[in-house]
């Protein structure tokens, strides 16, 4: 599906105190209020999940998921749940930071809505406008956390390179960045997996290996984590008559000093388009602009993929991920 941007709103809504009216992003990038009377409202009581518990991921004091499961899960096969657990758990190994990210997970949906017949994973995330100063600001507090982020970071300057576009900031990276409170309850995004392919669930298993006809469960679920963690892209599209954009989008480089805000094919880059970390997806050919291009090989973050692939989060992955304002743990500095 192509990476289209357009705003439409239902009556009702969140608002936080320093930031405002919070929106949910849907996984083509249209963006509407938050309801009032949606899944948002509760992490536990919502219509939409079942008798399962949610199961909590991570250690108190640290970086930590609550999985919220559909009831839809109940329909997938063995091994789903422990798929999403293992891809969650990975996250809290490399990360430190002190929050809770709850996360809706669906099976062939996603926030109760039909996945896309040709969709391997989906997400959606809630999350909020805010302007390029208050992101620079949350940005230069993680920018002696490690050296790529102090490398990023000095990449952004006082003025703002977007000259006054807004900035679209997922609830799950407000949290990392201190603009809201780590430890709130209200459910930050929600994943689904696609109940249209073969799925071998225990990619993480040593020794495992997936059928010429199977995806990659967990590096999908990967994949749409990492998209409520903030790993999205929406260059410039217009939000409420406004052009937006991310804070990864200050990162995307079109070559030494040259800084991309536009959805056109561009690179990763921690030190001002020196050097590239990878090349992103071209969105105009369907697939996500903060995805990978196909020359990036057998990474989770790719646009797109193929059965029989076990693919994994690169280094490249985790550094880009710290620039979100993720802070690295010993063993993610290790693996970046």
């Amino acid at each position: 599906m192509p990476f289209t941007l357009e705003s439409y709103a239902h009556m009702g809504g969140h608002y936080h105190s320093s930031l405002g009216q919070e929106y949910m992003m849907n996984d083509s990038g249209e963006l509407s209020l938050a309801s009032a009377t949606g899944p948002h409202s509760s992490v536990t009581h919502s219509s939409a999940t079942n008798s399962l518990a949610p199961t909590v991921v991570g250690t108190a004091g640290g970086l930590q998921f609550d999985l919220i499961w559909d009831s839809s899960v109940a329909q997938a096969p063995s091994g789903f749940e422990s798929s999403i657990i293992a891809a969650a758990k990975y996250y809290t190994t490399l990360f430190s930071n002190p929050e809770i990210i709850n996360i809706h997970v669906g099976y062939g949906e996603v926030g109760g809505s039909r996945m896309g017949s040709g969709a391997l994973g989906e997400s959606e995330s809630y999350g909020y406008l805010t302007n390029y100063a208050t992101v620079d600001t949350a940005l230069q507090h993680d920018a002696s956390s490690s050296t790529y982020q102090t490398s990023a970071d000095a990449t952004l300057t006082s003025t703002d390179p977007t000259h006054g576009n807004q900035f679209f900031v997922t609830s799950s990276e407000a949290k990392t960045l201190g603009l809201i409170s780590g430890n709130s309850t209200s459910v930050d995004g929600f994943i689904g997996l696609g109940s249209n392919y073969s799925m071998d669930y225990a990619t993480n298993v040593a020794g495992n290996k997936i059928g010429t006809n199977q995806f990659d469960a967990v590096a999908i679920a990967e994949h749409e984590i990492s998209e409520v963690m903030g790993r999205i892209g929406v260059e410039g599209a217009m939000i409420n008559g406004k052009p937006t954009d991310t804070p990864l989008d200050l990162f995307r480089y079109t070559g030494s000093g040259v800084r991309d805000l536009t959805p056109t094919t561009a690179y990763l880059s921690i030190n001002g388009g020196f050097t590239s970390l990878g090349l992103y997806n071209n969105p105009t050919n369907g697939g996500d602009a903060a995805d990978w291009a196909s020359s990036v090989v057998n990474d989770a973050y790719d646009a797109f993929t193929s059965a029989g692939k076990l693919e994994v989060v690169s280094a490249s992955d985790v550094i880009e991920e710290s620039l979100l304002g993720y802070k690295f743990t010993s063993a993610g500095l290790a693996q970046a």
